[in-house]
């Protein structure tokens, strides 16, 4: 990202339900493989109605104070007391759903596309949805309990009654933040045809702006832009995938790239992990890699790269080196980097050696070289 970066994340878990076997952060209860099916309606996780409640929970979500989660779902119940949907959970006597049903007294179904669940610490507010984008409300409810269960539940004795659930995303807040701002500074959220969506003014004596996502596709494709208050504009050609919850800072800075086995270009994105590829063959291999400008105006000066340490390992000082680009070969191998000025639209290339990891003790651990890459810069407009 060349105009932001990610500060903090706000997507928490994601499930299409397109794999033949259930994501291990689900916790199905009871356990019975008879109840449920990833193959009954491929690209779907089917639930079966049986004797008992069927419950999904997602565990990780117990500790969470505040969330958004979202499912798709199709549901057709036939009979009265045939439900599912939502819930929050302490036990059987103690709950609080958010219901389709068979509704007995105008002989049909109660049910939507798309459900909605919001905590707000003890708050929990319900919403339906056609589309996945424009929310309805449904109601709100105090619920304050210690560790509840979050998922999706199923009750219903007919064995041919059956709620296919066929997404799930799950992000923490209905808000998109940006910061390290200057007063005055007007934000404008673009979608992935570069129309302005919304726009927001940070404030005097404020540094940061949010925009209310509920409205919009979750998650949201697109970028930023900037007009200071001198009415200079700061915009980047990147599209960007949003989630709720998700800060960006402002802070612009070259975009990298490295060059895959296929000859490809790979985007990097900031505080991401990214697998540059295999080594096949030979004690290194060295990855081409790219510091692109992609403002629409403005310099980068003083562009600086260093090796740093990522998943607690000191990989990065025994087993990777860096270097500029000479003529289309590295130059002289290092830990750091300084590459020359370079305006809008224009890019500089340098250069990643990753080693065979050497130490006896842990090469029977893992096969994997870890390192972080700290990129500096100044921008001019």
């Amino acid at each position: 990202m060349s105009v932001v970066s990610l500060r903090k994340s706000g997507f928490l878990f994601e499930d299409p339900f397109d794999s033949l076997s259930l994501d291990s952060k689900w916790n199905m209860t009871p356990n019975d493989s008879s109840r449920w099916s990833l193959t009954d309606a491929p690209g779907s996780l089917r639930l079966k109605g049986g004797v008992e409640p069927l419950q999904l929970f997602l565990d990780s979500l117990t500790p969470v104070k505040q969330f958004v989660l979202d499912m798709k779902n199709s549901y057709n119940p036939k009979a009265s007391g045939s439900t599912g949907g939502l819930t929050v959970f302490i036990n059987h006597n103690d709950f609080f759903h958010v219901e389709e049903y068979y509704d007995a007294s105008q002989g049909t179904a109660k049910t939507f596309p798309w459900l909605r669940l919001v905590r707000d610490f003890n708050t929990y507010t319900a919403y339906w949805s056609e589309d996945g984008v424009i929310w309805n409300i449904i109601g709100s409810e105090e619920f304050n309990r210690l560790a509840p269960k979050i998922g999706m539940f199923l009750n219903s004795s007919a064995t041919d009654d059956y709620l296919d659930m066929e997404h799930v995303r799950v992000f923490s807040l209905p808000t998109l933040t940006v910061s390290n701002l200057s007063p005055g500074t007007r934000v404008e959220l673009l979608d992935s045809t570069e129309a302005v969506v919304d726009s927001k003014t940070c404030r005097t004596s404020q540094t940061s702006i949010q925009f209310d996502l509920t409205q919009h596709p979750i998650p949201f494709t697109g970028s930023l832009r900037f007009i200071e208050a001198d009415g200079k504009t700061i915009s980047s050609s990147d599209q960007m995938e949003m989630w709720g919850g998700d800060e960006y800072s402002f802070s612009p800075s070259p975009t990298l790239f490295f060059i895959d086995g296929e000859g490809n270009e790979v985007p990097l994105q900031d505080n991401t992990e990214e697998f540059l590829g295999h080594m096949l063959q030979g004690q290194y291999r060295e990855v081409k890699m790219i510091a692109r400008n992609t403002m629409h105006h403005g310099t980068f000066t003083g562009i600086q790269g260093v090796l740093t340490s990522y998943a607690g390992t000191d990989q990065y000082k025994r087993l990777v080196d860096v270097a500029t680009d000479k003529n289309g070969v590295p130059g002289a191998w290092g830990d750091s980097f300084t590459l020359p000025d370079t305006a809008a639209g224009n890019e500089q290339v340098f250069w990643t050696r990753i080693s065979r990891e050497t130490d006896p003790s842990l090469i029977d651990k893992t096969t994997h070289v870890h390192f972080g890459l700290n990129l500096s810069a100044v921008y001019t407009k």
